[in-house]
């Protein structure tokens, strides 16, 4: 069955989904039949067709009164400010003659209600969001739990987050052969829209302070992330996160105390047998290039969850692990939704 999908919310990583189903597959691997956003149509197709971190899209992006035009396929686009209107017939029931199959929502902004509205409305079968919303049925990290999935129960199925893809995967492997007590998780994260590119107001002060200028430590949900796709781990991870001022990869530094003694030699092991087989393409393990280490740039557009450093592996006493990862928290993060997709899909009924 092939999935009628919109999305809701062309900022980042809404305009990423959409330029990765259409670089991944001529004429786009799902069939994206409408987008919305609070933005003029030809604002968006520019935006589109010039992206400062990853340049020009490889198909071509054009736009009339109604439709996005990118690789010759139409897409309609309906210009919604659901801040005001909500999902009511001002809103988002403008989509009801879709005959959706997903609403993809990447606004970051929706409450449970709104999606409960949706599903209510019949204005789509299924809602994907790209955050961690509270009352969600599932919350699916691609390569660790996604056959989880039951279509007749999980609804309202959240993917995560960038950070949470890249980070359950490594504890998924850790805490299933060595049992983590507990851990702490600092992610060096590239600078956001949130941020203030002048000192200004912000109801997070620190976020406010010019973003070009610091790096600038702030909270992350990248603990909740873990902890609702891994359970056992609830109450054992800490975590902080720093905005730095580049454009894009994020990086993980990972410290763990495990239950059970270990090395550095098995750890190096157990990652390069997931990298191959049960995670290939979700976890890679990269040992630089020519003897050197590689910068964060380098990992652009990479399409893994998570990219272990194996320089960086380091046991202590047996029992303190050490980890650096790396991953690009768009473009990767985009794969690992359309993936997400592909499981709604292979388990959707006629």
């Amino acid at each position: 069955m092939s999935l009628k999908v919109a999305i809701v919310g062309l900022g980042r990583i809404g305009r990423g989904v959409l330029r990765t189903n259409f670089s991944q597959q001529s004429g786009g691997r799902y069939e994206i039949c409408v987008v919305c956003d609070v933005m003029t149509i030809d604002h968006v197709a520019y935006l589109l067709a010039n992206d400062s971190t990853y340049g020009r899209p490889p198909f071509q992006v054009d736009c009339d009164d109604n439709d996005l035009i990118l690789d010759g396929k139409r897409i309609r686009y309906q210009r919604v400010d659901r801040r005001r209107s909500g999902p009511s017939e001002h809103g988002l029931d403008v989509l009801k003659d879709f005959g959706l199959d997903v609403l993809f929502d990447a606004t970051g902004t929706a409450s449970i209600n709104d999606f409960q509205t949706i599903l209510e409305r019949n204005i789509a079968r299924k809602v994907l969001c790209t955050w961690n919303i509270s009352g969600c049925d599932i919350s699916i990290v691609y390569g660790v739990n996604h056959p989880n999935y039951l279509p007749d129960k999980h609804h309202v199925i959240s993917a995560s987050t960038c950070t949470g893809n890249a980070m359950v995967p490594i504890c998924h492997i850790l805490d299933k052969h060595f049992g983590i007590v507990s851990a702490r998780i600092a992610t060096i994260h590239p600078q956001l829209s949130d941020q203030r590119v002048l000192d200004g107001y912000h109801s997070s002060s620190q976020l406010g302070r010019g973003c070009a200028a610091s790096i600038i430590p702030t909270g992350t949900n990248v603990a909740k992330s873990t902890s609702l796709v891994l359970p056992n781990l609830a109450g054992k991870l800490e975590a902080i996160s720093y905005r730095v001022p580049t454009a894009i990869v994020s990086v993980i530094d990972f410290t763990a105390y495990l239950a059970k003694d270990t090395s550095q030699e098995e750890c190096i092991d157990l990652f390069e047998q997931y990298a191959e087989n049960q995670l290939s393409g979700i976890i890679h393990c990269d040992y630089g290039a020519w003897g050197h280490q590689k910068a964060s740039i380098d990992y652009m557009r990479t399409d893994y969850s998570a990219i272990l450093l194996m320089g960086q592996v380091t046991v202590n006493s047996k029992r303190q692990i050490g980890l650096s990862l790396m991953h690009d928290n768009e473009h990767a993060y985009c794969c690992r939704v359309l993936d997400v997709l592909g499981v709604l899909e292979s388990k959707a009924t006629v």
